[in-house]
């Protein structure tokens, strides 16, 4: 594919300075959360704190960009975790497509939804690609039935992150925002 002057644009050296700083975000994040917050009572609900990462992506750099961010903190974090192609790593792209794809729709939907709607939104679709992943590979429904208890704990664990992101993104200058989603 020949790059044109727009695609060049699309990935300028700020851009992937940005993008990389957010992977590296997530992953330090994921990291942390899995090394020093207890899990919560459903086996692989956490708070999903690494997520910060992707809304911020969502919001700066657009929703393929944020693709990105989201599938490499995935990978970094299962190469550090040492997890890199394992069912942990199916579970985890899984859920972080679901959410990326959901928060992706509702990103695109104008002022209709706001950051913390992405992240609420991208929580629960984030359980249920990992429920329906765990599904296949255990090749039984049983899975599924932490579904009520893992939707509703998804619902206050996105709106933490959801919250904390609009928090931390009311705090960047404006100057950073326009200069990194225009280009």
């Amino acid at each position: 594919m020949r790059s044109t002057p727009s695609s060049a644009r699309s990935w300028a050296p700020r851009v992937v300075a940005v993008a990389g700083l957010l992977v590296a975000l997530g992953a330090v994040l994921g990291l942390v959360e899995s090394a020093l917050l207890p899990p919560l009572p459903v086996p692989g609900v956490r708070i999903g704190i690494a997520n910060i990462a992707v809304v911020f992506a969502l919001a700066l750099l657009g929703p393929r960009k944020a693709l990105a961010v989201s599938v490499l903190r995935v990978v970094v974090v299962g190469i550090a975790a040492g997890t890199l192609g394992g069912p942990s790593l199916v579970l985890a792209l899984a859920g972080a497509l679901g959410a990326w794809a959901v928060m992706a729709a509702l990103s695109t939907r104008g002022s209709r939804f706001s950051v913390v709607g992405w992240s609420v939104a991208g929580a629960a679709a984030h359980v249920v690609g990992q429920l329906i992943a765990a599904s296949v590979l255990t090749g039984s429904p049983a899975p599924l039935l932490f579904a009520p208890v893992s939707l509703a704990l998804a619902l206050v664990c996105g709106l933490s992150v959801g919250l904390a992101a609009r928090l931390l993104l009311l705090r960047l200058p404006l100057a950073v925002n326009v200069e990194v989603r225009g280009s």
